[in-house]
């Protein structure tokens, strides 16, 4: 995959540079020119919640995620590129992109929050340039999905969880119909042909109204399972009594307008699949599309027999087929990304080219190799990442199927690596591609982080039921004998030039060790606030009493081996603190990611000011910071939902 690396010089006025897609603008640190490398390096792919290809333009595609994040391909969906800043919210997952009729250039984007029952619908005039909120009667309710009426474009649907929404002015006003069984709307559309007949699937039946929404039919005992979420209709432009319907419960068609359904039958065994998506191809309408959580199936005879096109262990979310060339697909998937088919389905390819939307939640550079490192995923379906920067090639494992690494440690000299996990900590051998699980009291820990003993005799780990210590040599964790301070360890950091000094970030507040983690003690740790979680700890390389820390209230400091603490001289630091490290061997640059603002904590005289770096790129929250053992000056950002990057400082 080729890389996108974008220069940005860092002064007190805002200057612009322009990078591969953008012109960005410069992040003001202080009046020294400085100039700082910051490259998206992947993993590429994620999840695709909505697909949408241009009428009249197909090279034009518009992809939406499940992170308020929308991108754009020129090139048919081979390569994409964010469009920033989009919608706004990160939190925000776009189910559904519409293009208007007969205004090419007019897009609409149906979101609801992942965190609450808010939402909203939103639409670019400009082909996604720019983004605005219609102002629905309730403006922040979950959209679900969006209809227009083809030969009456006026004519619009919106499906929410408050119930359906409807306009006849073009979305300049609207109004609410139906009453409460049509709450919970998952699906709509209209009829192509007559503007009246609208349909709303909720999360338990199918309704239709005949009058724009006056009065509703449900549409119970007609063949539909009852208690099936309704996720998607697909009518037939050239035939608009036929329409199919996708359910949790399988694939329905209707030849008369929905008064009757006729269950498909996908499997041989059985009827039920959950189905996200239906969608009859443009271009030939006997060939229909689902797609479902065992891959994606085609039918080329309205729906009496069915094929799959792709391995059973894809989910498929959203479907989308080239108008003027049906050989060309494009689905959307929950894990692999966009997958494309130029071939009418016979063969796929992944199709991610710029587009990454997978969470990192920790970063181990390899010392063996500059830019290289391994990076653990936690969307989707998990699993373990490794980089090599030479070829700039990305391969994924697991250590154990459906099992989430929260923690990992290269040990030296070949003796292979570590990988903790909810359900204990696993080894695997330098030279082997299988991982065993440890046996022992550790096997029952949740193992939230790792640390090498500087002299390396050692092993940390920080666990659900405090902290373990084992010999490398048999790698046999134990708890330190008559301790009782079983808390959640969810930090650890050991001095380099003082090695017996071990300091423990947990639920008791913070812990230090003064025999190389034989014994325990809790630290006064007075000014940190009470309560506060020590997410990340970072000792200085020069001085083993400077400790930074990283909270969920803010950045500190200490001087006195964390005795006493002050928070970060500087205004606008109270965020999330998820990272921090130094970056030379004076103690003198360090660095700190703030979650909540998206943003870098930089500071150039070992922690007495403290500046942000608030570049363009960091749309997503930073979750890690990791620094390259042979590039000093070159440091990796794990984030929410955009991958990594990589920054190099001078």
């Amino acid at each position: 995959m080729k890389n996108r690396a974008t220069h940005v010089f860092l002064t007190l006025s805002f200057i612009l540079l322009l990078s591969s897609f953008f012109v960005l603008p410069a992040l003001a640190l202080d009046s020294t020119s400085i100039p700082l490398r910051i490259e998206r390096i992947g993993p590429f792919g994620g999840d695709v919640r909505s697909l949408l290809i241009d009428s009249q333009k197909p090279e034009t595609v518009y992809l939406g995620t499940s992170s308020g994040r929308i991108f754009k391909s020129s090139d048919a969906g081979r390569s994409w590129v964010s469009l920033s800043p989009g919608i706004g919210p990160f939190r925000y997952v776009i189910d559904k992109l519409v293009q208007h009729p007969t205004e090419l250039n007019h897009i609409y984007a149906a979101a609801w929050d992942l965190h609450s029952n808010g939402g909203g619908l939103f639409e670019s005039m400009d082909a996604g340039l720019t983004w605005a909120r219609v102002m629905l009667p309730q403006p922040v309710t979950a959209v679900r999905s969006l209809a227009f009426c083809k030969s009456l474009p006026s004519h619009m649907i919106v499906g929410t969880l408050s119930g359906p929404y409807v306009s006849t002015d073009g979305g300049k006003s609207w109004k609410r119909v139906g009453g409460i069984d049509v709450e919970k709307a998952h699906s709509v559309a209209i009829d192509p042909n007559n503007s009246k007949i609208l349909y709303v699937g909720t999360w338990r039946l199918a309704y239709k109204s005949v009058d724009f929404g006056k009065t509703w039919v449900c549409l119970a005992d007609r063949g539909m399972v009852l208690d099936s979420d309704v996720m998607s209709f697909s009518i037939n432009s050239k035939n608009p009594d036929e329409i199919y319907s996708s359910a949790c419960s399988g694939v329905y068609r209707s030849t008369n307008g929905l008064q009757t359904f006729t269950r498909m039958r996908l499997l041989s065994d059985h009827f039920a699949i959950r189905t996200y998506a239906v969608y009859i191809d443009p271009v030939d309408t006997k060939i229909v599309y689902a797609g479902t959580v065992g891959g994606l199936w085609v039918s080329k005879n309205s729906g009496q027999n069915w094929t799959r096109l792709t391995p059973a262990d894809i989910t498929v979310n959203t479907i989308q087929v080239d108008p003027r060339n049906n050989q060309r697909i494009l689905i959307g998937t929950e894990y692999q990304g966009a997958m494309l088919s130029e071939d009418g389905g016979q063969s796929w390819k992944e199709s991610n080219q710029g587009f990454i939307h997978k969470q990192v939640s920790w970063i181990m550079p390899d010392s063996k190799s500059a830019g290289g490192f391994v990076a653990g995923v936690q969307s989707g379906s998990g699993g373990i990442y490794q980089f090599s920067s030479q070829g700039q090639t990305w391969k994924p494992s697991q250590v154990a199927p459906q099992t989430r690494v929260s923690s990992f440690l290269i040990l030296p000299g070949d003796r292979g690596r570590l990988a903790g996990t909810v359900e204990g900590l696993y080894f695997r051998a330098e030279r082997e591609n299988d991982w065993k699980k440890l046996e022992g009291p550790i096997a029952k820990r949740t193992i939230y982080s790792l640390e090498l003993d500087p002299a390396q005799p050692f092993v940390y780990a920080g666990t659900d039921k405090g902290i373990y210590r084992a010999s490398l040599k048999d790698l046999g964790f134990r708890a330190p004998t008559g301790a009782d301070l079983n808390s959640k360890v969810w930090s650890l950091a050991a001095s380099k030039d003082s090695p017996e000094f071990v300091y423990a970030g947990t639920s008791l507040g913070l812990l230090r060790s003064s025999d190389k983690g034989i014994t325990w003690s809790v630290v006064s740790s007075k000014g940190l606030p009470l309560g506060s979680t020590i997410e990340a700890l970072a000792i200085s390389p020069s001085n083993r009493e400077h400790l930074i820390a990283g909270t969920s209230v803010g950045l500190f400091e200490s001087q006195d081996g964390g005795v006493l603490w002050e928070k970060a001289p500087s205004e606008g630091l109270d965020g999330h603190v998820t990272s921090v490290l130094f970056l030379d061997n004076l103690g003198k640059r360090i660095l700190a990611a703030d979650k909540l603002s998206s943003a870098i904590l930089y500071s150039r005289d070992g922690g007495q000011s403290w500046d942000k770096i608030n570049a363009p790129q960091f749309e997503s929250p930073i979750f890690c910071l990791a620094k390259d053992p042979q590039l000093s000056s070159r440091v990796f950002v794990g984030t929410q939902s955009d991958g990594i990057f990589m920054i190099d400082f001078p």
